[in-house]
């Protein structure tokens, strides 16, 4: 898959930029909540390089989900903070996104200096993909790059619709993950392991479609395994599944049943309060007021099996409650177990919720791609167009 891309940075020099990144990250209390390889750390690399070559980098971004309204626990302010730390240098905030007072920032800049524009969802056009806001946006550049593969999926006015109205360029962020996720969607190495966790089956199941023919297996944790784990009627207590997905799990392990592999053992607590215990149980010994919250040991110990020939080894989604570190160490030993195929193997990693888990387990260096890409990785791998994927390919 062919993208245009900046291929030197001679052209830039007095170039007004517009970047979108995606620093839809963690923040709490006016702090980003990423490390070293999260998604605004590795924006940061990019902006760094657009500057030394001259640019004037306008940097666009959306965090969490305001619905059109400014709403100032989504503003981007922690954002650009993070930003001047990881930079050394000044990265003002934009508090309107377009209109005059965006445009003289904008046209205010020297070479290599930024600015960053306030959260686009605060305008009901981003998210609408409206024609309008995408052209008051380009007004404010040059041209246009996209690195944010992670938002890719979305039909947004600052991915899709304005590359109508710039000459628009794949950032290298985006360009690394679109080449190296093309090769395993059109034809991944053999064996193939596909390594599924998390909460929302639907999400999943695209996935599933597309790669259970071309998988040796896929393994199952997290509360995605819930529904396959009642369908095939065992217990699962008190933990959280949808009881509509269970004719669905039913499906996929009548026809795939010798590929699906789920949990042999499982972690239970009787309730996710800080204080409660984790204790390992066979699902056999599932209680009705246990939750399940982790895989077991037996459980890892025959997942690795499967990694030791993997040629390929895609993985989204953790396999416990990690919002609790006590209840996120069989995601950990998992991770662990993945990177050291790396190099053997090609391994991918993603998902919104996999990231942080990974960087806490002391290996997100570690892995062939660290994709930035939760959704659009999932429909990237499952076939499907990703808008702003095709809006550059149109450009």
């Amino acid at each position: 898959m062919q993208l245009q891309t900046i291929r030197h940075g001679k052209s830039l020099k007095g170039k007004r930029v517009l970047l979108r990144i995606d620093a839809n990250v963690p923040v709490k209390k006016g702090e980003v909540l990423e490390g070293s390889f999260g998604k605004v750390a590795r924006a940061a690399v990019d902006i760094e390089w657009l500057c030394q070559h001259g640019a004037k980098v306008i940097i666009l971004s959306h965090l969490g989900r305001p619905g059109g309204r400014r709403i100032s626990a989504y503003s981007l302010a922690p954002i650009a903070k993070r930003l001047e730390s990881l930079l050394h240098l000044p990265v003002p905030l934009s508090r309107d996104i377009v209109g005059s007072k965006a445009q003289r920032m904008a046209e205010n800049l020297e070479d290599g200096q930024m600015i960053m524009l306030e959260n686009l969802r605060f305008e009901k056009g981003e998210e609408e993909n409206q024609k309008s806001f995408a052209i008051a946006l380009s007004r404010l550049g040059e041209l246009y790059i996209n690195d944010a593969f992670a938002d890719c999926h979305r039909a947004h006015a600052s991915i899709d619709a304005i590359t109508e109205e710039l000459p628009s360029y794949a950032g290298p962020l985006l360009v690394q993950e679109v080449r190296l996720l093309d090769q395993i969607r059109k034809k991944p190495s053999t064996p193939f392991v596909l390594v599924l966790g998390g909460k929302k089956m639907e999400t999943k199941i695209p996935l599933l479609q597309h790669f259970l023919p071309l998988a040796e297996v896929v393994l199952l944790g997290g509360a995605l395994a819930h529904p396959f784990l009642f369908a095939k009627g065992f217990s699962i207590g008190s933990s959280l599944y949808d009881p509509h997905e269970v004719p669905l799990a039913k499906k996929f392990l009548k026809e795939f049943a010798h590929k699906l592999i789920l949990p042999l053992d499982v972690g239970v607590t009787k309730s996710l309060r800080s204080r409660s215990k984790m204790r390992i149980i066979s699902l056999a010994d599932i209680q009705k007021n246990d939750v399940i919250v982790d895989i077991g040991t037996k459980t890892l110990d025959l997942y690795r099996s499967f990694f030791q020939k993997a040629k390929t080894i895609v993985w989204n989604g953790p396999f416990g409650y990690c919002e609790r570190a006590d209840f996120c160490s069989g995601t950990h030993m998992l991770a662990k177990a993945i990177a050291t195929r790396t190099g053997k193997a090609k391994t991918i990693i993603g998902g919104g919720d996999t990231l942080p888990s990974i960087e806490s387990a002391g290996v997100a260096n570690q892995f062939t791609l660290l994709s930035t890409g939760g959704g659009a990785m999932l429909a990237f791998l499952s076939g499907e167009t990703l808008p702003g994927i095709e809006a550059l390919q149109k450009n």
